[in-house]
């Protein structure tokens, strides 16, 4: 199945899954039953599952079957790690996990890219780096919050899959420690309260690396704009993909905690650096 055909399947899935399964808990979301689906490898499924065990954000589990597809929904609360992040001034937006299916579906596309190193910037619960990881990538995960760092090291020890994390804050880290090279960098924030962040990395690189040899952003975009936002040009990003040099070279829409309740999923711009 070609990948923007997967996309397209799990934002209806999402939007059915919206429709037969009611919960008051607004993190939640379903990973099919592995051996009895045919959309993924049943062996990263199952991987997937173990996170999910794993992670202490989620505490309810519930059997589904969506278009003949038998699935576990898995129902969560962060509300902790809200409350945790506000201690942090630089933390310019509140954690909401990525799906874990639109995580894997995301790391297959950076692998299918030709990359080989992953670093998810404001990594959460780590489910990003967790997909590089099953996928054979290196992966580093940076996170302000060291309550989620100590969740992503629980989980990488509980399921023995082996990523880094770093306890830092993105706009002040030394990027001359990371090997960049065929390396694509995942800003998980959405355009408005995404641009201090993006912008302080394009300056950390430029001061690092005068030349980049396939590395590419992945911007996480929107399809609806406030008001007043500044920017409404390919998902709210196009100042910041000309002023840094970039081109699009994949966009997939795909479901998130911040789309839980609309037809359209967020879309994911694969970007990568001209020179």
């Amino acid at each position: 199945m070609e990948v923007s055909d997967l996309a397209q399947r799990l934002i209806n899935l999402k939007n059915e899954y919206l429709n037969e399964f009611h919960s008051y808990n607004h993190i939640r979301e379903f990973i099919p039953v592995a051996n009895k689906q045919s959309l993924f490898d049943n062996r990263l499924l199952e991987k997937l599952h173990t996170f999910f065990n794993n992670n202490k954000i989620y505490y309810k589990q519930h059997g589904i079957t969506l278009s003949n597809i038998p699935c576990i929904s898995y129902e969560g609360d962060v509300n902790q790690f809200w409350l945790s992040a506000k201690k942090y001034d630089t933390s310019y937006q509140p954690f909401l996990p990525t799906w874990g299916l639109s995580a894997l579906v995301m790391i297959l596309v950076a692998k299918d890219l030709g990359f080989q190193n992953i670093i998810d910037l404001g990594s959460g619960d780590g489910r990003l780096i967790f997909c590089g990881s099953i996928l054979g990538l290196n992966c580093i995960g940076v996170e302000i919050d060291k309550d989620l760092c100590d969740l992503q090291n629980s989980i990488s020890l509980s399921t023995n899959v082996k990523y880094k994390v770093v306890n830092s804050d993105s706009n002040s880290i030394d990027y001359s420690q990371f090997n960049l090279e065929n390396t694509i960098i995942f800003i998980s924030a959405l355009p408005d309260s995404g641009e201090i962040l993006s912008y302080s990395l394009l300056n950390h690189l430029k001061k690092y690396y005068p030349k980049l040899h396939n590395v590419g952003i992945n911007l996480m975009g929107s399809h609806t704009y406030r008001q007043y936002s500044r920017d409404k040009s390919m998902c709210g990003w196009g100042k910041f993909i000309n002023d840094s040099g970039l081109e699009i070279v994949k966009c997939l829409s795909l479901p998130t905690s911040w789309t839980l309740d609309e037809k359209k999923g967020t879309p994911y711009l694969f970007t990568l650096f001209k020179y």
